[in-house]
């Protein structure tokens, strides 16, 4: 196999999810990206971390449920890229990454995922409305990540906070590698809001 080869277009790429080859296909093998988006710590105040948080497996919006790398495509038809997908099912990633995020903002004392051993004093709930690459117009397509974060205590059920977090990075060509750095920054992008908008409240507050 030579590595010399042109890498195809992503349009050329396409292929309607159901379409697969049987025991013997030519279809190329997959290749397995990692998302490794970076982020804006929120400026935290001096004072020790406190209070312990679990953070949910994103419930996923129709179709984002899967290691297939998404596309949206004019009248609201679902496609996925051939040949590419993520390094695991996108819910689980984005867990992983929304738990990094908020661990990197030393507000607080332990963060996990709701498979944690710990009991926690605070949950953080997440569903993913979007994550696909858009192609609403000509040119390269659009990577589009939204969540839905709801923060809240975990005994009480309280809600302390609820809001959506929006990222939108546009590809600088229609090429794979692009659409992946786009949907690096975008989740970035995403992150950065949610970190920004949790922490444990003020004492005497709910």
């Amino acid at each position: 196999m030579s590595f010399a080869r042109r890498r195809p277009s992503i349009t050329a790429m396409l292929l309607l999810a159901g379409c697969s080859g049987g025991l013997k296909s030519n279809l190329p093998i997959s290749q397995i990206y990692v998302l490794r988006p970076t982020w804006s710590a929120p400026a935290t105040a001096a004072t020790a971390p406190a209070g312990s948080v679990q953070v949910t497996l994103p419930l996923a919006a129709a179709g984002l449920a899967t290691d297939s790398i998404v596309v949206l495509r004019s009248g609201e038809r679902l496609d996925y890229y051939s040949g590419a997908r993520w390094a695991g099912a996108t819910p689980g990633l984005l867990q992983t990454l929304a738990i990094d995020a908020l661990r990197g903002t030393n507000r607080f004392a332990m963060v996990q995922s709701d498979a944690g051993p710990f009991a926690s004093e605070f949950v953080l709930s997440l569903e993913l409305r979007h994550f696909e690459a858009e192609y609403t117009g000509p040119g390269p397509p659009t990577a589009h990540v939204e969540l839905v974060c709801t923060f809240g205590k975990r005994g009480s059920r309280d809600v302390i906070t609820s809001f959506t977090v929006d990222g939108k990075v546009a590809a600088d060509t229609d090429r794979l590698q692009a659409v992946v750095a786009a949907f690096e920054r975008a989740t970035g992008d995403a992150l950065t809001q949610m970190a920004a908008n949790i922490s444990v409240p003020a004492a005497g507050k709910p």
